[in-house]
């Protein structure tokens, strides 16, 4: 099955991206399509731009003060299920 994902991003990045791809012989699609199985498969994501995160908790998503372990361990339960679904 195929879905589809609709993104926003800037015009120009994108213009610059379907060039590369296209002078590579790829698809912006196929581009994107193996940035999320890197994703999926690593669990992971790495941004080369000089973002600062400063995480409030160990897991650095959440705008709470307060967060259970029960909350925390539900949450991550909830994600290895999609992605299990996903794989």
């Amino acid at each position: 099955m195929v879905s589809t994902i609709i993104v926003k991003t800037d015009s120009k990045l994108k213009a610059k991206a379907q060039k590369i791809a296209a002078d590579m012989g790829l698809t912006l699609t196929s581009v994107v399509n193996n940035s999320l199985e890197e994703f999926v498969q690593k669990k992971s994501v790495l941004f080369w731009k000089n973002y600062t995160i400063k995480p409030q908790n160990p897991y650095g998503i959440f705008k709470g003060e307060k967060i259970s372990e029960k909350d925390i361990n539900e949450i991550t339960h909830n994600w290895d299920k999609i992605i299990d679904e996903l794989a």
